[in-house]
């Protein structure tokens, strides 16, 4: 049994590696295009050695853990669609081989790349992301725009913003609150300043800035302060404004938690922060699921073929990854739990495995 074991567990990963390499081809491609022209830029002065070695390696990381799960989907559809309609099947199961039994080496090659997927999402992914993400913010021209948030940036410190855009170091009308606790415990306005526009540093909290208003509140009368330019120091620099959502790719499990810890200091939703928390976990677990549906639909052997098979496959993805994006979008704009909202996918499409399992058995 040992053969039938190796047989198809070397079929799997075999299959599994095929359809990484042809997705990845097809993903760089498009990637390549589109960011053509930044890669073309004289100011960006960079090589294809450079883009070669700085950015798509990491770029494969990323893209080939994210879609795992739905690529080991497919490899069992492939491979034993095929097997199927070779008769390879109907002659193990005709030995005396249990339908059970058959498919433990499935069983044996999912858990090898769930875990693998599981080390990939908690440290290694973050690890490559890290570089994917400075290479796209130094050398292409992404915007995210930030408007009309608040924050409270340090206990006491409250700074309001109309807009950042993701890309520059500029903020446009800049509001920061100095509030102090008096001796009965209340809160008390100490200082604002109003700024119409400023220029901040990505790593020290060095502020230029422009047209500014600063009002001190005495206990009898308010001092007022305008300037057209200052040079200062404020308790924060331009990331803590606001950051791409996809940073929380480049933290490792650890650094997310403490993101987190530090973006509920502020006052910020953290629930796409604990989505992405559960989802490193959750989505390896899909192989488990979508690799059981894989064999009870792919191991019967069809009239038309292996289309069918494909296709009925590829009908439960789409369904699974609309559940998935249905479910992520409720907790975070209706106010799910996180937990249930990342995990109700798997819980369902568990049910549907264990239903076409059984039913497969009893055939």
């Amino acid at each position: 049994m040992k053969k039938l074991d190796w047989f198809i567990v070397k079929k799997f990963l075999g299959t599994y590696v095929f359809m990484i390499a042809v997705v990845m081809s097809i993903s760089i491609i498009f990637d390549v295009s589109e960011k053509l022209k930044n890669f073309m830029d004289p100011e960006n002065d960079l090589t294809f050695y450079k883009i070669i070695t700085e950015y798509y390696p990491y770029f494969f990381i990323h893209y080939a853990n994210l879609f795992s799960s739905l690529i080991i989907f497919l490899s069992v559809l492939w491979f034993t669609s095929f097997m199927a309609q070779r008769l390879e099947i109907v002659a193990i199961l005709s030995s005396g081989v249990s339908f059970w039994r058959f498919s433990r080496p499935y069983i044996i090659a999912s858990t090898f790349l769930l875990l693998i997927s599981v080390l990939m999402n908690h440290y290694v992914a973050p690890f490559a992301n890290k570089n994917r993400l400075s290479f796209e913010n130094k050398f292409t021209r992404y915007n995210v725009n930030f408007k009309d948030v608040h924050l409270e940036i340090n206990r006491g410190t409250i700074v309001s913003y109309r807009q950042f855009l993701g890309n520059t170091t500029t903020v446009r009308r800049l509001w920061v609150e100095d509030w102090k606790e008096n001796e009965n415990g209340q809160w008390e306005l100490k200082r604002d300043m109003q700024v119409e526009r400023a220029y901040g540093d990505s790593l020290l909290n060095n502020w230029k800035l422009k047209n500014v208003f600063i009002r001190k509140i005495g206990p009898i009368n308010d001092v007022i302060i305008t300037k057209k330019i200052i040079d200062t120091v404020l308790p924060f620099n331009i990331t803590d404004l606001g950051q791409r959502a996809e940073i929380t790719f480049a933290m490792t499990t650890p650094e997310l938690i403490e993101y987190q810890k530090k973006e509920e200091a502020k006052g910020s939703s953290t629930a796409h922060i604990e989505i992405s928390n559960h989802e490193r976990t959750a989505y390896p677990f899909a192989a488990y699921i979508l690799t059981v549906i894989g064999i009870s639909v792919a191991s019967r052997k069809s009239r038309e073929g292996v289309g069918k098979n494909l296709v009925i496959g590829l009908c439960c993805g789409l369904v699974y990854v609309f559940f998935m994006k249905m479910t992520t979008v409720a907790a975070i704009n209706v106010g799910w739990n996180t937990l249930l909202a990342v995990w109700f996918p798997n819980i369902l499409f568990s049910i549907v495995a264990v239903y076409l399992f059984y039913k497969r058995l009893q055939s």
